[in-house]
């Protein structure tokens, strides 16, 4: 899963930033490991009270053969996908540094307490309350797979690290009108949201908390088909459901919608993959997508720039999926049982998911609250023109083309092409590069018009601002001295 969320983030921001993203994943694999393993698997799993584990840190507890090892790479899993969420919310302005510390942060501290309120056996919210009646039902909080240990916590810190850290340079115009700012590669989007959405399938399978056996064939095949279903379901709704709000001459079909609509639909899924009907997944997954444009549209609203939509994937989805199982699981369900255990499922869910708000609340906000008031959150307005590529790593993600003038890119920038095509036949290339067949005279107006839109394509580049506007600025004054020497 980290696999894909690195190649998902990376083809979502500007190849200025493209090798820092990647980075801060492989990072973050590799401290959270460390973190996890010195304090978040003692806090999330180890004996303790209903509140927190407080034994064997540093699996100083676990023998060699014993099969908890395995339960420990599966939560260590779940626990950096908190933090990776976080990362594409925030990605191209925050601090690498930062990033790091608040890795060590969600891995050790504030996913994993999470992690034993509802997973472990003795959590406060496992353990649920008993229900008085001719049966005496417990019942206790239901999040299968993760919709909320995982997604509405990396939903919520992603909320308010983006809110605090605030938008990207060039994300609102000088009229407080937001830009869109163009992704690097479409196909390493996609490519990381299949990753990402088969991981779903390994993830939820792995929460059975078995290896497969006989008795658990009929759960496994339960658990894949309503997660394919939701896979179904959420992507189809969200293509369509976007398509029809947009006016008539803007209506598409957005590849991105199809992979956010995906990943929607297994986050919902998750909470309840394995205690509800097959057609139930179906229209959880169907309205995880209705949920997520809407979400989408409010988060735009509010002005929090989110590059991967993170918020409304993870945030969105999850608190539906809990919701969902409330009233579908077919133990407790409201709409299949309607009794008394039936109201109480859905309060302890609701009550759960709010209180987990609460808590990722507090101490994401403590944490980055620290970091912004030591004005270490965000990188200088210099790293963020020229790219954390450059400037940070020293590693560029494409080498032979990143910071080089527009005029030296004709073969590998659409807009170059743009800008060396305004002024008409009467120019054309001189330099190494490979010349390029010139457009038709444009007049004034429309030169004028072609090269606004050129630089705001040009900032949302591999370049940097300072050089862009300079080169756009010399292009701008030979097309229009071409064309006084036309007229004369």
């Amino acid at each position: 899963m980290q696999t894909g969320f690195a190649f998902l983030q990376a083809g979502s921001v500007r190849s200025k930033n493209m090798t820092s993203i990647l980075y801060a994943n492989i990072m973050n694999a590799t401290v959270g490991c460390l973190a996890y393993w010195a304090c978040g698997y003692a806090f999330a799993f180890g004996n303790g009270n209903g509140f927190i584990g407080n034994e064997n840190f540093f699996l100083s507890n676990t023998d060699l053969r014993d099969r908890e090892l395995v339960r420990w790479f599966l939560e260590y899993a779940c626990a950096i996908t908190v933090a990776t969420i976080v990362n594409g919310a925030m990605a191209e302005r925050m601090n690498v540094k930062c990033y790091l510390i608040f890795s060590f942060y969600c891995t050790g501290w504030m996913q994993p307490l999470v992690a034993h309120w509802t997973w472990y056996e003795r959590g406060w919210l496992h353990d649920g309350v008993v229900v008085v009646s001719h049966t005496n039902t417990t019942v206790r909080y239901e999040d299968y797979a993760g919709s909320s240990v995982i997604h509405v916590v990396g939903g919520v810190a992603s909320l308010v690290g983006a809110a605090l850290i605030g938008s990207r340079h060039g994300y609102f115009d000088e009229s407080g009108n937001r830009i869109k700012i163009l992704e690097s590669t479409t196909s390493m989007t996609v490519l990381g949201g299949f990753i990402i959405a088969f991981s779903f399938f390994a993830l939820n399978l792995a929460a059975h908390g078995r290896l497969a056996e006989t008795d658990d064939a009929a759960v496994y095949g339960l658990i894949v088909v309503n997660c394919m279903l939701a896979v179904a379901s959420g992507s189809i709704t969200t293509m369509a459901y976007e398509r029809h709000r947009e006016t008539k001459e803007f209506r598409q079909w957005r590849i991105a919608k199809a992979i956010h609509g995906c990943l929607v639909g297994l986050v919902a899924i998750s909470a309840g993959s394995s205690s509800v009907y097959p057609y139930e997944a179906f229209c959880i997954g169907g309205v995880a997508g209705v949920v997520y444009v809407h979400a989408t549209e409010g988060i735009k609203k509010w002005g929090v720039d989110d590059p991967v939509n993170a918020i409304a994937i993870h945030l969105g989805g999850g608190l539906w999926g809990v919701l969902a199982v409330s009233f579908l699981d077919q133990n407790h369900g409201l709409l299949y049982k309607g009794n008394r255990a039936s109201l109480v499922l859905i309060a302890w869910n609701v009550g759960g998911v709010l209180l987990i708000i609460l808590w990722t609340l507090v101490w994401s906000s403590f944490l980055f609250g620290i970091l912004t008031c030591l004005d270490i959150l965000r990188i200088s307005p210099d790293t963020e023109s020229k790219g954390l590529d450059r400037l940070v790593h020293g590693e560029k993600s494409y080498p032979g083309v990143q910071g080089k003038p527009l005029t030296c890119q004709v073969e590998s920038s659409v807009t170059a092409h743009l800008i060396l095509n305004l002024s008409g036949p009467n120019h054309h290339r001189t330099d190494d590069a490979k010349a390029v067949p010139l457009a038709a005279p444009l007049s004034e107006e429309r030169m004028r018009r072609k090269i606004k839109m050129a630089i705001q394509v040009s900032r949302q580049d591999s370049h940097d601002d300072e050089l862009v506007e300079n080169e756009v600025k010399f292009t701008e004054a030979v097309a229009f001295d071409g064309m006084e020497e036309s007229a004369v």
